[in-house]
């Protein structure tokens, strides 16, 4: 499944595709594998007692996650161990994720 992300952060506004390749599991406990501007991140993301978490064992990145369709927040959280434009991907992909969980 394609999706669009957006660089909303700066002045100058830009966009790329990215691509969620496999998806498995529940929205509790979930992995996918995604692709993005040359990348390959397996992200897995879900719940805990107390919230919500992603790591990126590719990438030796975890971190604690607000509602998987926050943008601005997760975005944050993700750019303290990634690039911005990495974050973005990665934060755009678990919300696009989540919609194809509820569904």
């Amino acid at each position: 499944m394609k999706f669009q992300c957006i660089n909303n952060f700066g002045k100058r506004k830009t966009s790329w595709v990215g691509q969620i390749d496999t998806i498995k599991g529940v929205k509790e406990n979930c992995e996918i594998e995604i692709t993005a501007r040359g990348h390959y991140y397996h992200v897995i993301f879900g719940s805990h007692s107390y919230g919500h978490y992603l790591c990126i064992p590719n990438w030796n990145v975890g971190c604690e996650m607000a509602d998987f369709s926050d943008l601005f927040w997760n975005t944050e959280r993700l750019a303290k161990n990634l690039n911005l434009l990495d974050a973005i991907t990665i934060a755009t992909a678990v919300k696009e994720a989540e919609k194809i969980l509820n569904s």
